[in-house]
């Protein structure tokens, strides 16, 4: 195995042990490889809700990354249509299996990430395009 594919293999243990002792961020090196690591204050919470006017429909809404982790597909293909709020996908982390949400009413478009890919907190995983 490679320095990145160990790594991987430990990721949840690591996150774990980081959120365990308060550390946001870690980076790994060696002669073949380096990773950085870099944890959310509110890692696998919610953030709180900020009262804000409903944004205008938008072109290609982004559905981000609710966490770190290894991406899983919802089996949702393409130009599936969706609501705000609906599971389109899921994160792992560790032992955590997060929901990815639609962030607005449309039709979904490709997955900007493969099945089974490591993604970054906030990473865009795909693109609702709106309505009519």
């Amino acid at each position: 195995m490679t320095f990145l594919e160990d790594l991987l293999n430990d990721l949840p243990e690591l996150v774990g042990r980081m959120r365990h002792h308060d550390v946001r961020h870690v980076s790994l090196k060696n002669g073949t490889g380096a990773l950085a690591l870099t944890l959310s204050e509110n890692a696998g919470q919610t953030p709180p809700a900020h009262p804000v006017a409903p944004p205008a429909k938008a072109e290609n809404t982004p559905v981000p990354s609710p966490e770190m982790g290894v991406f899983r597909s919802n089996g949702l293909g393409e130009n599936h249509p969706v609501r705000s709020g609906e599971i389109v996908g899921f994160v792992e982390a560790g032992p955590l299996r997060l929901p990815v949400t639609a962030t607005a009413d449309g039709t979904l478009g490709p997955a900007l990430i493969g099945d089974g890919c490591v993604v970054g907190y906030h990473d865009v995983l795909f693109r609702i395009h709106p309505d009519g």
